[in-house]
């Protein structure tokens, strides 16, 4: 897909971070383990003060850092930016959003509770007008998001209220839909419940993946963020539609595949996994993980051969094809199958009480 055009941070440091995210062909929700660090000062012009007060929270993922990046592109009023240590689990370090708001010279609230007394006086302390929330792995309480004075923002990448839970991408692709969005709403206490501010829908093209179409969502997601942070600081932001129940889909587990399902099915699951949840399938004891598949005999009579051949349907050595392929046959055609022998890379799987994006 081609590059969304964007404009220019004016420092060469966040232009090069934003260079690197935008020209990947997938976006990842995996947090970017960068540890490279700015080689000099903030050379941007100066964030605008008179405008709201906003305190970003998130991780930095391709997703949350795309978002935080935009901010600071408009020069949005960042009076300071929440880190969460609950994705590292363990040896908890200063991260990538960390980084970026620290060479602004804004301050940086890192927690494993934002819904600790502590962590949310300190919040109501920097006297936000908006909280803008894109990827962050807590759930929040009342009397959390009762700081900010004129809303906090969560950006969902789904058409809100379907496919409410933390990886609505992978469910919209693995589901066969035809449309995915993105939503900004109002957070409440209930996951992904409230009220819509504004939306974008997109069509699901025949050939996307959770990374593709992750991209294209967060690229039509910024200005959804920034109607909805205009209307607010007009006081004119009402909701576009109601909260509704919708659906809930759950973290994604570790996925097997089920050779005895059409190739539609399967080919659906694998797109959905890439580039961050590849589903496996077992071999010789181990599991390899499938990054893409497709059909290579369309003759059903060689379909019903190869089944014949190795009544197990477990995929088949390619004798002359590439040696990261494997062919099987599944319900209706032959398939190779691309492998690698290490995948589900999802950073981590959500502890309790914690939810991406």
């Amino acid at each position: 897909m081609a590059v969304p055009q964007r404009g220019s941070l004016d420092d060469p440091w966040l232009d090069e971070l934003s260079t690197r995210i935008w020209t990947k062909p997938e976006f990842s929700m995996v947090p970017i383990d960068v540890d490279e660090v700015p080689r000099g000062r903030y050379s941007g012009p100066p964030l605008d003060e008179r405008g709201p007060r906003v305190v970003f929270f998130g991780i930095p993922s391709d997703y949350g850092t795309a978002f935080l990046l935009h901010l600071i592109e408009k020069r949005t009023n960042l009076v300071a930016v929440v880190c969460s240590t609950r994705w590292q689990r363990t040896h908890p370090k200063a991260d990538l959003i960390a980084r970026i708001a620290g060479h602004l010279g804004r301050p940086v609230e890192v927690t494993a509770d934002a819904n600790a007394e502590a962590f949310v006086r300190s919040l109501r302390a920097y006297q936000p007008d908006i909280v803008v929330m894109a990827s962050f792995d807590q759930i929040l309480a009342a009397a959390t998001l009762a700081v900010p004075s004129r809303g906090w923002l969560n950006i969902h990448p789904s058409l809100l209220p379907r496919h409410r839970g933390p990886e609505p991408i992978y469910w919209t692709i693995a589901n066969g839909d035809a449309e995915a969005g993105i939503s900004v709403h109002l957070t409440v206490p209930r996951i992904d419940a409230g009220p819509i501010l504004a939306q974008r829908r997109i069509p699901v093209l025949d050939q996307d993946t959770a990374g593709t179409l992750s991209k294209r969502l967060v690229a039509e997601g910024l200005a959804a963020l920034d109607e909805t942070v205009g209307r607010l600081e007009a006081g004119s932001a009402g909701a576009i539609a109601p909260a509704e129940r919708g659906s809930y889909e759950p973290p994604v587990r570790q996925t097997g595949l089920d050779w005895d399902q059409p190739y539609e099915h399967i080919d659906r699951l694998v797109r959905a996994g890439h580039p961050d949840q590849p589903p496996f399938f077992t071999h010789r004891g181990r599991r390899r993980y499938v990054y893409a598949v497709r059909r290579v005999d369309p003759d059903p009579l060689n379909t019903e051969r190869l089944k014949r051949s190795h009544g197990s349907k477990a995929p088949l050595a390619w004798a002359g094809g590439p040696a990261n392929e494997m062919l099987v046959a599944v319900r209706d055609a032959v398939v190779a199958v691309r492998w690698q022998p290490v995948g589900h890379t999802h950073a981590v799987r959500p502890l309790a009480k914690q939810q991406f994006p």
